[in-house]
């Protein structure tokens, strides 16, 4: 089984089982990739300080996860991710509305147990920042996150 990707409540941040490197707000980006080159997929570097690097090959509640690292200047303010369900439902290559919304309450769950308070419906606010698990209407999937504040 691939290693857990799991938040710590006190401050927000996230570990990968058996990673030495917490994922919290401030990280510098030049920390990341050999803490975590097993897991790299692709950056993103947007030319306007906003740079985010995509990981996979992590479990979220015991589910297949991806996620992506969001740097501002080289410091790391949020953290996304998307979990895939078992037999989820797939329309012309794409999970259904239906499929997203398991998605959600899944991940709502699961973050609500970790972080041991309920992730509300447009997100929860706590002292280090926000976390959510939502419906994006744009881009027609789940939206889950961790964005720091400070």
């Amino acid at each position: 089984m691939n290693p857990s990707l799991t938040f710590d409540p006190s401050d927000g941040s996230a570990s990968i089982s058996g990673i030495p490197i917490r994922l919290r707000g401030g990280l510098s980006r030049e920390a990341v990739p050999s803490a975590l080159v097993s897991f790299y997929r692709s950056t993103l570097n947007h030319g306007n300080g906003y740079e985010w690097l995509s990981f996979h090959g992590v479990t979220f509640g015991g589910h297949p996860c991806g996620f992506a690292l969001c740097f501002f200047h080289g410091s790391m303010t949020q953290l996304h991710f998307s979990v895939m369900l078992p037999n989820t439902e797939i329309e012309s290559g794409w999970p259904t509305k239906g499929a997203i919304d398991d998605e959600i309450a899944f991940v709502r769950k699961e973050l609500s147990a970790q972080l041991r308070t309920t992730i509300a419906d447009h997100g929860s606010t706590f002292s280090w920042g926000v976390a959510w698990s939502t419906f994006d209407p744009r881009g027609f999937q789940a939206s889950s996150g961790v964005r720091y504040t400070g």
